[in-house]
């Protein structure tokens, strides 16, 4: 394995331990059991075990920025329901899916030294939200009183909402029509039409 492909693995073999067993019991005596190396080799790639769960972090926003990037639509509304769609879509997927990562994420104590980290980047998603409702603002497609940050915000607790759900085996709240139903409602508040 070259190093580029070792530190990928102990990345995903970090973020998989999180979403298994938590953040706390993601040891680094079990992040290099699980990638079948020793722990002397995982200092090689990492200086601490903060920095291979903030690289664990950044590969669950990857897959969440992927879903907020990969929509294409017509409009800034079609992406904005896009969005709600491919997430819904892939909610269980373990390939795609970042559910129980991020949630372990959220849940972990703040002496794990994660919070701020996670905060900017959940700031970030947030952000890319918001500036897509703002793109809808100059298409002339939602009003120019509404507050972007803040329907970003709502939509982000629609997604969180079905999380949630799926995390709870409450599937009857995961499908896809009741999120969408969530979503239609907000879009439909801050349309322009």
């Amino acid at each position: 394995m070259t190093a580029a492909e070792r530190k990928q693995q102990i990345v995903e073999v970090t973020m998989d331990l999180v979403a298994r067993n938590g953040v706390q019991a993601t040891t680094t005596s079990r992040i290099a059991a699980q990638a079948g190396i020793s722990e002397a080799t995982l200092y090689r790639h990492f200086a601490s075990r903060t920095e291979m769960l903030l690289a664990a972090m950044d590969l669950v926003y990857e897959r969440v920025f992927r879903v907020i990037r990969t929509p294409e639509g017509n409009n800034s509304l079609d992406r904005l329901r896009g969005i709600g769609s491919y997430h819904a879509g892939i909610i269980g997927d373990d390939a795609e899916g970042f559910v129980y990562p991020l949630f372990e994420f959220v849940a972990a104590p703040p002496e794990a030294g994660l919070r701020e980290q996670l905060a900017a980047r959940q700031r970030i998603a947030i952000d890319s939200i918001a500036a897509i409702i703002e793109e809808g603002k100059g298409e002339g497609l939602v009003r120019p009183d509404v507050d972007s940050g803040q329907i970003a915000w709502e939509l982000v607790a629609v997604y969180w909402a079905q999380d949630v759900s799926y995390l709870m085996g409450l599937t009857e709240y995961t499908n896809g029509a009741r999120g969408q139903q969530m979503l239609e409602r907000i879009l439909t508040s801050i349309s322009a039409a």
